[in-house]
């Protein structure tokens, strides 16, 4: 029995290594699933002394070498080596597809997917330059690897008109007050500080005044000079104040726009007017200050830098496994915010 198992793993395997003209399927297009996990190889699940004969060679060797081997290189592919598998290591592929990331096609299948164990010992793998043998990875790399290439593709136009004068909720207030406001300790689900909620429209909706938009409690705490000021660490800045207020007087509606389809500048994005304001927007409201969380400060291009280079700006913003989502685990940012980090990530993440 298990080696129609194994066999029916390798060849989802192979589909997803060979083909070549993967379709990107936009975020909110897709359909969730249930997806289960395929027990893990690692009993122990060792995450920190990972060499690729004792951690990495196991987990592939159980779930694609009986097909893909050198003496029944199944479609032509053989991963029964270090030097094979870094093929698709260099590419992006082999990750990619583990992790069912954008842009790749699932494996073992859409409705299965290797542990998480598994995955984060392939991940520190390839970040620590996927060495051979029993060398050990280094957890903390200078110069560490992303672990998924991105695959081009040419994606059909699509007709969306957003309107530059509206505020939307999705887009732009929610995660603004998710990022500052809705977090551990103040105004989360669990912490309901003063009896306030900020995680959803419901309850926002529970602190504005449509009929009097300045009256509202929401702009009112954003507004305030003394301890009752909302965030406490620091005011909001001028711009997302203002969008507050103009989204109650537009009439506080749980309206969405997402500018991905149409109007979205993604060629020399700059750090300044682009990346610095979607950051402050969506993040630094809990990745800044004495005590950021994670310990990640965000608010400098140096800090930013950082954490583009090792893959964890890009791998948390799209929810990718292995990566801490973000803004939260129910906000995502938009197709068209996705583009442009992307896009500057890829240009060498300048100080712009």
């Amino acid at each position: 029995m298990k080696r129609f198992v194994f066999f029916g793993m390798c060849l989802s395997l192979w589909a997803c290594l060979e083909d070549k003209n993967i379709e990107i399927i936009p975020q909110e297009n897709k359909v969730d699933s249930v997806v289960t996990e395929v027990p893990s190889t690692n009993s122990t699940c060792d995450t920190m002394a990972i060499s690729f004969d004792k951690s990495v060679w196991p987990i592939l060797n159980t779930n694609c070498v009986s097909c893909h081997n050198a003496s029944n290189p199944s479609a032509g592919v053989d991963l029964s080596t270090y030097a094979k598998i870094q093929t698709y290591v260099k590419n992006g592929k082999l990750y990619g597809s583990i992790t069912h990331a954008l842009g790749y096609k699932p494996m073992p299948s859409a409705t299965s997917k290797l542990s998480s164990c598994d995955i984060t010992i392939v991940r520190k793998w390839i970040r620590g330059s996927a060495p051979s043998g029993n060398i050990l990875v280094d957890l903390n790399p200078a110069n560490p690897v992303n672990p998924v290439v991105d695959v081009p593709v040419t994606k059909p136009p699509i007709t969306v008109n957003c309107s530059p004068d509206t505020v939307y909720f999705q887009q732009k207030i929610l995660p603004l007050l998710v990022s500052n406001c809705a977090m551990s300790g103040c105004h989360d689900a669990i912490s309901k500080k003063d009896g306030v909620i900020l995680t959803d429209y419901a309850n926002i909706m529970r602190e504005v005044k449509i009929t009097n938009p300045a009256g509202s409690d929401l702009y009112k705490s954003l507004i305030e000079t003394g301890e009752d000021r909302m965030p406490p660490a620091g005011p909001l800045s001028t711009e997302n104040i203002s969008n507050v207020l103009t989204w109650i007087k537009q009439g506080a509606k749980n309206n969405s726009c997402d500018a991905s389809a149409s109007n979205c500048v993604t060629t020399n994005v700059s750090f300044k007017n682009v990346i610095q304001p979607l950051l402050a927007t969506n993040c630094t409201g809990c990745h800044s200050g004495t005590r950021p969380s994670g310990s990640i400060d965000l608010t400098t291009h140096a800090n930013v830098q950082k954490y583009a280079a090792n893959g964890q700006l890009y791998g948390s913003i799209v929810h990718q496994t292995g990566y801490k989502p973000m803004p939260s685990a129910s906000v995502i940012l938009s197709t068209c915010e996705i583009d442009q980090v992307k896009s500057w990530i890829t240009a060498g993440s300048l100080n712009n």
